[in-house]
């Protein structure tokens, strides 16, 4: 069970906007398929199309919480050492984690409109509750991944060696390590095979680091 729960925390949303592609992919492939080859066209195919897009716009927002991709200028923060740049991350989640909590409730009620109206989709029939509970799942989830940044970052405010994976950048040997000390037997092999590879690139785009600021 716990790997389980590790591997949705790793993976949920890639794996979910992956599915999400291919399944766009295919519908549309098979429209085009049916529109140019036998002469017919699909009346439901945009339709399922413009739905798993809008779960896909969703979920992405989580995906980019996670990964710390959002857009953002960051050569004020940039002059200052890990530490500094930690205490401005942890404003900056605090306002997200407020933000994000605040829209779940608006996001519920939006889905709770479409359950007592009863309104279906004209092409699929899908009870358009599906799609409007995009917003809902997609805040919590991001309100879910701000809240895991800002334990991050808070940790590496007090000085913690931690591993974050979204700043490989900011990892030093001894977060990789403390990371990975808890692997099993069936994994810690092939870890070990790889860490000092791994040590040795964070060692080095530390001090690339370091130059650059000097």
């Amino acid at each position: 069970m716990k790997k389980i729960f590790h591997w949705l925390d790793e993976n949920l949303e890639e794996f979910l906007l992956v599915i999400g592609l291919i399944a766009m992919t295919m519908i549309m492939g098979i429209q085009v398929f049916c529109r140019y080859v036998l002469g017919m066209s699909l009346s439901w195919s945009e339709e399922l199309t413009r739905y798993i897009f809008i779960w896909c716009g969703f979920l992405s927002v989580s995906y980019c919480s996670k990964k710390c991709l959002s857009i953002k200028i960051e050569q004020f923060v940039a002059i200052f050492p890990r530490r500094g740049k930690a205490i401005f991350k942890i404003v900056n989640h605090t306002f997200e984690l407020i933000f994000f909590i605040y829209m779940i409730p608006f996001a519920f009620s939006y889905m709770m409109s479409s359950v007592k109206s009863g309104q279906l989709s004209p092409a699929c029939k899908i009870p358009m509750y599906f799609i409007q509970a995009a917003p809902l799942v997609s805040f919590v989830l991001v309100a879910f991944r701000v809240l895991q940044r800002w334990m991050i970052e808070f940790r590496v405010a007090r000085g913690e060696n931690v591993f974050d994976p979204a700043h490989p950048e900011r990892n030093t040997p001894e977060s990789f390590i403390e990371a990975n000390a808890g692997a099993d037997n069936t994994t810690e092999n092939a870890l070990n095979a790889g860490i000092d590879n791994r040590i040795h690139t964070i060692k080095n785009s530390n001090e690339e680091e370091h130059e650059c600021r000097s």
